[in-house]
């Protein structure tokens, strides 16, 4: 609003004394009459202005923020096939054997007389002559044997009469890794089940969890929306080193090469027991994808 003072040139007695000589019916003194009216007017407006501005800019803080794009949370779920674990046969009393006599067993065969048969030959009188045996003497006497070491882990059984059995000779035993050119059995094969099962460091609960921690959804994965099951497989060596990691199921999109990396990053897992050794075991590890 104006404040009145003596100085108010735009009072109309001092419009009419400045324009006493002049056309009031122009423009100029209808806009000195309106002029207080006018810019009280323009004052209102603004100061409406400016309030709806400030009240529409605390209602807008009030209001609650526009939720952008949310990004889809990465939920990896892992469970883990445990070996069945099979309880060890109950132990059975073997059978009683019949009784038999004896049978007496050497590994060096018994003295035998000998017969060196050799073909007539005329010779000169004053060379030595052998003495020849006939066909009936052949008969009845053992051809020569050519002795042979005992085989580790076998018998050896000579030829002839021990006791009251009759013995036509015999090795038995079975090469082993020791012996050159010779192949035993093949312990390297892991075991599905043992007596006493591998165990993570913190139990298997503590393993998936970690699994599930550790596994890194793939981008181009998560932008597919791939869902499913990853399945891996691995060995848990005699030292307890994870080896022979391998995927089963792969959903691409780098998804099986993913289970790998969280597979070798993995702490050493006590290993497996077999009658009271450590042995190989094999495990399969299913890994589910999916986006929430």
């Amino acid at each position: 609003m104006m404040w009145k003072n003596k100085l108010d040139i735009y009072e109309k007695e001092w419009l009419d004394v400045i324009f006493s000589s002049c056309n009031q019916n122009y423009g100029a003194y209808d806009l000195r009459c309106y002029a207080s009216l006018a810019t009280n007017k323009a004052l209102l407006a603004v100061i409406s202005v400016v309030t709806l501005l400030v009240c529409w800019k605390a209602a807008y803080d009030r209001m609650p923020k526009e939720v952008g794009a949310v990004t889809p949370e990465r939920v990896v779920s892992v469970t883990m096939d445990m070996p069945v674990e099979n309880d060890p046969p109950a132990k059975e009393d073997p059978l009683p054997m019949p009784e038999s006599p004896a049978q007496r067993i050497s590994e060096v065969a018994p003295a035998q007389e000998l017969v060196c048969y050799v073909e007539p030959v005329i010779a000169a009188a004053n060379r030595v002559t052998e003495d020849l045996v006939s066909n009936n003497q052949l008969k009845d006497k053992m051809s020569a044997r050519i002795s042979l070491k005992p085989v580790k882990g076998g018998s050896f059984v000579a030829k002839g009469e021990f006791g009251p059995k009759k013995a036509h000779g015999a090795i038995t035993g079975g090469l082993t890794d020791d012996v050159p050119g010779g192949g035993g059995t093949s312990e390297s094969a892991p075991f599905t089940s043992v007596e006493i099962m591998p165990m993570p460091p913190g139990g298997t609960k503590a393993f998936i969890r970690w699994v599930g921690h550790t596994y890194r959804y793939p981008d181009k994965a998560l932008e597919q929306q791939i869902k499913g099951s990853v399945v891996v497989s691995f060995v848990v060596e005699k030292d307890g080193t994870l080896t022979d990691m391998k995927v089963v199921r792969d959903l691409g999109f780098g998804t099986g090469e993913e289970a790998l990396r969280v597979l070798r990053k993995a702490a050493r897992w006590s290993p497996g027991v077999q009658n009271g050794r450590a042995v190989r075991v094999s495990y399969t590890l299913p890994i589910t994808l999916s986006s929430l």
